[in-house]
Parts: C-alpha cells; structure tokens; sequence
C-alpha cells in the first residue's frame, strides 16, 4: 500500500505555504499540487490549480507511459469540480483536458468518466464561464479518448443540443445561451467534426437529410446580431462544404447560403453588434465567398521552433480550425506537443501535407492502456495514500472518485 505519514510530516505540509516557485522538477511541482488541492483554503486550491495547468502545458506528452500520479490528479479535479468555487471549476475543467492531451493512453478512460458530468453540466446551461471551460475539456478529452466516430458523434451531439436547443412541449427554452457561449459551442462543434472526415458518399446521400437540416440551422446563425457568432457559424459552414457534407443539399438552399456570405463579406457598419470586430468579419466572410466560388482555401503559416525556421502550412478549413483551438488550448505547450506527442504529428510534423488533418480514426491505441485498463479499479489507487491526505467520502471506496459528478 502506500506511504503513511507521520503526524509532524503532515502537519507540515498541511501549514507549509503552496510556492510553485519551491519545485525542484516538474515532478515535484505536480505532488505539490496535488497536496496543495486538498488545502483547506479555497485561495491556496486555487492557486495549485493555476500551478498544475501550467505544469501540464509544459510536460513532455507521456504517450504510453501510467502514472498513478495522474489518475490522483485526475480524481481530484472530480473533486474540485464537484465541491469547488466556480474558479476551481474552470481549472480543473482546463487541467483534466490538458491531462487527456498529455497521458494519451489513459484518455479513453478520462472520457468515459467524465462525460456524463460534462453533459449535464452542457445541458443545464451552467454558469456561463465555467460552460466555456467545460466545452474546451470535452474538445480535449473527446479528440484525445475517442476510440471511434461513435465517442465524437456524442459528443457533438451534446454541444448541438446547447446550441440548438430542443424545445419542451413545444415551446422555446427561456434559457438561452450568450453570444460567448454559442461561439465556443459552436467551435467546438466543428473541432469534433474535423476530426471524423472519413465519411463515404454512401453515408453522406444516406443522411442528407439530416445534414441540410444541420447547415440550415448553421446558415440561421449567420443573421445573428454578434458578429462573433456569424464568424463561428460560417467557419462551421465552410467545413461542412470542404468536407461535401453539402454534396446533396438543394441548389436554392446553397445559392442562398452564397448569396448571405456575400452580404456579409461587404457589410456596412452598424448592422451588428461590435462594430471593431467588422473589418475581421468582412476578411473572414471574403475567403469564404472565395472557397465557395471557385474553390479557394485559406493559407496560414505558423512557426513551431524557437528560430521560427519551421513553420507548420496550412491550407484547408479543416485543418485551420483544427489549428485554432489547439494553439489556444495549449497555449505554451502547442510546439511541444506538435514535436513529441503522437497524437499531432501525422497533421502538424514538420513536412505534414498542408492539409492533412487530425482523425480519431487513425489514432494509435496502446495495448498498454487496454491492459491498464482492465485492471480493477482499486489496483489503479495502490498508491493513493501518498498523494491524497484528506478523508474524502471516496477516500474508502476510491473507485467511485474516478466518476466525476455532482453527488
């Protein structure tokens, strides 16, 4: 079993002031932080959760390698997400999705313990800037635990009902979402939908239907007072038709989708709220109408080294908005993910075609993980005493702390 404490040993960490700055290693920056998040005090958990995303951007992807070091970090976001300030929501939400990035082989189990939280949490339309931490961890942890279409396919499935909400007995929710919220559910939306682009034909003619409905609803965003809305909305809708998701949509719906992309490209000033956002409204409206034209896609070149000498090109929507969230998500550790993880190198390596996207299809599982995985629960916390030094309610049953929810 694990290490017991003495009393003077506890004592003296449960007293010793959180100082990231006191780590010797990255090792022992993330034990600090797992004690520090079980501190009495909502400030010093705060602060150790602040300390553990920055941690968890700066660590070297550990692909195959287990560490019960991370299935405790993991449990005591659970924790904080449940019994935690809105604040400790938000990081723990944010450490939980960079933990599925970096420990690859345990995401799926990270996925399938945190998902029913994360859509009831969708579904309730939670606090609005804990909702935008909870979309960016399903985007996380469903690219990076997803076994098949199916995980994603749910997934989007519980954005699209936040953004198009299903009316009760037939009438409209009167809890709609912010403008910021429908921004990020629909990025998110259309992150997960890049990440499944081996649709046939066969299935695209098989569900048509559906996807007109779905770029209809996506086209009514485009009359939104927001302008940041309009431009996730038109993103979206730029990755359905570079995907041919619009291959069987009637021809009078496409000319009009056309026809509104134009409009807003060449738009006048006070037709929409934020007017500073109209020049990046026009610019990104301009190379849709391009793309639907005649087929122009966007061009960006990022620099992914230190010397900026290696630039990762791309040249497609997908991939593009694939870029997008994954730069912002990451922040810091975005190079060093694109040069270790393995998740990211077959699109952002250096020489990746231009646009060649990420796929959870053609994700690598680790037999190492299935085998982990099989084990039962309570061998996962063998270890659980040298972390964890508070008497949870789980503390006894540590298999339940690994199902992250509201009690």
């Amino acid at each position: 079993m694990g290490r017991n404490y003495r009393s003077s040993e506890l004592l003296e960490m449960r007293t010793t002031p959180f100082n990231p700055k006191d780590a010797k290693d990255t090792s022992d920056l993330l034990d600090m932080c797992v004690k520090a998040m079980q501190d009495t005090h909502r400030s010093t958990r705060e602060k150790a959760l602040a300390a553990l995303a920055g941690a968890l951007e700066a660590l070297p992807p550990l692909g195959d390698e287990l560490d019960n070091r991370c299935f405790c970090i993991f449990a005591l976001c659970g924790v904080r997400i449940k019994e935690g300030s809105y604040k400790e929501e938000r990081l723990a939400f944010r450490a939980a999705g960079l933990l599925a990035l970096t420990l690859r082989a345990a995401a799926p189990g990270f996925l399938a313990h945190s998902f029913p939280l994360i859509a009831r949490m969708i579904e309730d339309r939670y606090y609005a800037p804990t909702l935008l931490a909870t979309l960016d961890c399903l985007a996380a942890v469903t690219f990076a635990g997803a076994r098949g279409k199916e995980d994603v396919e749910r997934s989007m499935k519980a954005v699209w009902d936040l953004v198009f909400f299903p009316s009760v007995s037939g009438e409209a929710s009167e809890t709609k979402p912010s403008p910021q919220v429908l921004v990020a559910a629909v990025s998110t939306w259309t992150f997960l939908l890049t990440t499944i682009v081996s649709v046939t034909d066969a299935h695209r003619k098989g569900d048509s239907a559906a996807w007109n409905a779905t770029v209809a609803s996506l086209a009514g965003l485009l009359d939104h007072d927001d302008r940041a809305v309009r431009m996730a909305a038109g993103e979206a809708l730029a990755v359905c038709v570079e995907l041919n998701l619009t291959q069987h949509a009637p021809r009078k719906d496409m000319d009009a989708l056309a026809a509104k992309v134009s409009e807003l490209a060449s738009e006048p000033p006070g037709r929409g709220l934020n007017n500073a956002a109209l020049p990046q409204q026009k610019d990104l409206f301009r190379e849709i109408a391009a793309f639907l034209d005649h087929g122009e896609r966007p061009e960006k070149s990022l620099p992914t080294s230190m010397e900026g000498c290696v630039a990762l090109e791309v040249s497609t929507w997908a991939k593009s908005v694939q870029l997008n969230f994954l730069t912002r998500f990451l922040g810091n550790g975005f190079v060093k993910h694109v040069q270790d993880n393995e998740l990211f190198k077959d699109a952002f390596s250096y020489g990746a075609d231009a646009g060649k996207v990420l796929s959870v299809a053609k994700k690598k599982h680790s037999s190492n993980m299935d085998r982990h995985f099989k084990v039962k629960p309570d061998r996962l916390w063998l270890h659980w005493n040298i972390f964890c030094l508070y008497p949870y309610r789980a503390r006894h049953k540590p298999e339940t702390l690994l199902l992250v929810g509201r009690n």
